[in-house]
């Protein structure tokens, strides 16, 4: 079971999301590379990891210091389609914001404090589509950006959007998503 600070879009920017994902799967499909593709009904975005194993009474303790956590309400808005979030993670296939960034990585710390979790020196607001199966080498890599750059443009990513109305405490177990707190915005 992990546990992490996150929220959701709403049900008519899920469905936007899967038409690009959809879209984009084309392009991987045509350099015939295998991807493993992020459940739309799970689409989310992690603010703050706090845990692959966390036990009943730090999930206990999260709930309690969670309920006098107040944040604004604020827009997403999505920018391109990215593939490699860091050297580390160049698997990794998502999307990146143009609206809505400052506002996650504030919370982010925010949350960080109120938890006490671990620093993340790498956090970066996204929304994850897939992962990519193999390392890519540099051509594939190379080619497959300069199409998700053309894909990008003719999808109007730019053009999906929601408001962040709560922030969720939410714990994954083997896929499925069980929200334990759910914190309203003002």
């Amino acid at each position: 079971m992990s546990l992490f600070l996150g929220f959701f879009p709403d049900d008519e920017s899920r469905k936007k999301i899967s038409d690009v994902a959809t879209s984009v799967k084309e392009v991987f499909d045509g350099f015939d590379i295998k991807v493993r593709w992020s459940n739309p009904k799970t689409y989310h975005m992690t603010v703050l990891f706090l845990g692959s194993r966390v036990s009943f009474p730090k999930v206990f303790l999260y709930k309690q210091k969670l309920k006098k956590f107040a944040f604004r309400k604020f827009k997403v808005r999505f920018n391109s389609v990215k593939l490699g979030i860091s050297r580390k993670y160049r698997e990794l296939l998502y999307l990146d914001l143009l609206e809505g960034g400052d506002e996650m990585r504030e919370l982010y710390l925010q949350l960080r404090e109120i938890t006490g979790a671990k620093e993340d020196i790498n956090f970066i607001p996204h929304m994850t589509l897939g992962r990519v199966n193999k390392d890519l080498t540099t051509q594939e890599y190379m080619n497959i950006v300069k199409d998700l750059n053309v894909v990008t443009k003719q999808l109007k990513v730019n053009k999906v959007e929601f408001e962040v109305k709560s922030i969720d405490l939410v714990k994954s177990e083997d896929g499925l998503y069980t929200v334990e707190v759910s914190i309203s915005g003002v």
